[in-house]
């Protein structure tokens, strides 16, 4: 990839549960804090605090990031509670809580958990994809380096956000012989020279490590 992604575009990142994909998300978020750039991880699914306390166990040094405000980690509704079935919920009203977030704390480097949560909130389903799109779209301008992450099923199908990203990254898990294997692999990045075979991934105590090709 040249050295990294390019900053201020949005990228996605899509693969089944387990693979990876909030590890690698935060682990971005860490480094760039650890260096003076402002990160955000928006939970859509599970809590921010479970997350949280999930990757508090990597040699991330997490605890201190957050505690310098360096590093957050925040909740967004995206769908209403279960027994709150009348609160109005869209991709427009999560952006414009991410965008106060974004300008109070001077974010640099975003990440969303999970687009598969967003697309739920839609309740048109023949305006989803344009709603999305617009999402996306309304991302790329925030001035922040985005990551989205999405959950993959069937690797033939590409959902709206594929599409409308600045790049794409799939994550693998699959069964070789006995055993399982981890993978990464570069679909789409725009503006650098990349290819698209699949490498090795595992996880360390320090995060994700990206090991040779898978052959």
């Amino acid at each position: 990839m040249q050295g990294g992604v390019i900053p201020d575009r949005v990228y996605v990142l899509s693969g089944p549960p387990g693979s990876g994909k909030t590890t690698f998300g935060v682990q971005f978020l860490a480094y760039g804090a650890s260096t003076g750039v402002p990160g955000l991880y928006v939970s859509l699914t599970r809590g921010a605090e479970t997350t949280l306390e999930n990757m508090s166990g990597y040699n991330l040094n997490i605890p201190a990031l957050t505690g310098r405000d360096m590093l957050f980690f925040r909740d967004v509704k995206s769908v209403p509670d279960y027994a709150d079935s009348g609160t109005s919920i869209s991709p427009s009203t999560v952006y414009a809580e991410i965008l106060d977030f974004v300008n109070m704390h001077s974010i640099k480097r975003l990440v969303i958990d999970s687009m598969s949560t967003l697309r739920f909130s839609v309740t048109d389903q023949t305006s989803k994809d344009m709603e999305i799109g617009r999402f996306i779209q309304n991302l790329s301008q925030l001035d922040c380096t985005t990551i989205l992450i999405s959950e993959m099923v069937d690797p033939s199908t590409y959902s709206a956000e594929q599409y409308a990203c600045d790049g794409l990254v799939f994550f693998h898990n699959f069964m070789r012989g006995r055993s399982m294997t981890r993978a990464i692999q570069i679909i789409k990045m725009c503006g650098t020279v990349h290819d698209c075979e699949m490498r090795k991934l595992e996880f360390t105590a320090d995060g994700l490590r990206v090991l040779g090709k898978i052959v």
